[in-house]
């Protein structure tokens, strides 16, 4: 009887000790998502409240006079405005104009711009003979492009895309070559020492390390994409964002205005939030 309860005593010890792992994991993981859940509560609220303070000192400064409403509007009148945008059929003719402007410069940008700076990475004596003009092309403003483009390409969709792909285009380039030159030199050492050819140390080492860095450049890509449409179309254009809000400025339609550029707004963190969801992926993928 002993000899029996000696040698259930270890079993009842494991047992007991494994509950108490179970337990502990459990604990942890409701720890870590109670925490999740708490961040994102707090950030919600001090949006939440950020906006609202923005919305009640704008009210107040309108209504008390301090500034001119005609000049400022109000975030009643900016509200309607934007509603009745909405409600306009030729409305959403200019934002389908502007977002595939914008989408056309930012997939062409995108991808010339890394095959570019993955080129330059790879033959560094191209690159130093071609910085100078890669330089002086990006030193250009480009809304001086601008009209260089609609004489070229007259008042459609090719002004805008090429102006969105000259922003994109640098942005990318940059960003691509800053992740690969920043691999850890004792990985591509490692990588020599182990046999691997130039193909296999890029598509399974240099890729994947800089993949992350690389959709982090498509994000602010993607703004600046917008931007870019949004400039071509304000030199001259026939449909879009940019021309509209040319139209209600020079008629001093100042909720109008605001409601344009807060529909401009909402576009680019339409395509901030979805790059930022592939942004995620990649990084989980990458790990």
């Amino acid at each position: 009887m002993e000899t029996i309860a000696e040698t259930d005593s270890p079993i009842a010890g494991n047992s007991a000790t494994s509950g108490t792992t179970a337990y502990t994991d459990s604990t942890i993981l409701g720890e870590r998502r109670r925490a999740r859940v708490k961040k994102n509560v707090i950030v919600w609220a001090l949006r939440l409240g950020g906006l609202l303070a923005f919305v009640l000192l704008w009210r107040l400064v309108t209504a008390t006079g301090i500034m001119d409403p005609t000049l400022i509007s109000s975030p009643g009148a900016v509200g309607g405005a934007f509603i009745k945008q909405l409600a306009d059929g030729t409305f959403w003719t200019d934002v389908t104009a502007t977002f595939s402007g914008a989408m056309a410069g930012l997939v062409a940008g995108a991808v010339f711009g890394i095959l570019a700076g993955v080129v330059f990475v790879r033959v560094p004596v191209l690159h130093v003979a071609a910085r100078p003009f890669l330089t002086l092309m990006n030193s250009l403003p480009r809304p001086a492009l601008a009209p260089i483009f609609i004489l070229w390409f007259g008042l459609g969709f090719g002004p805008k895309a090429l102006v969105a792909f000259s922003v994109v285009f640098f942005v990318l380039m940059t960003s691509t070559m800053g992740a690969l030159q920043s691999i850890d030199h004792d990985i591509s050492q490692l990588t020599t020492s182990l046999g691997m050819t130039r193909r296999q140390r890029f598509f399974k080492i240099e890729l994947p390390a800089a993949l992350p860095s690389i959709v982090g450049g498509l994000r602010l890509g993607a703004v600046y994409a917008v931007l870019g449409a949004v400039v071509s179309e304000m030199v001259g254009a026939y449909t879009g964002l940019g021309q509209r809000l040319v139209v209600v400025t020079n008629n001093f339609q100042v909720a109008e205005t605001f409601a344009i550029l807060l529909a401009m707004g909402l576009l680019s963190m339409v395509l901030d939030l979805s790059i930022s969801g592939l942004q995620k992926l990649v990084t989980r993928w990458t790990r």
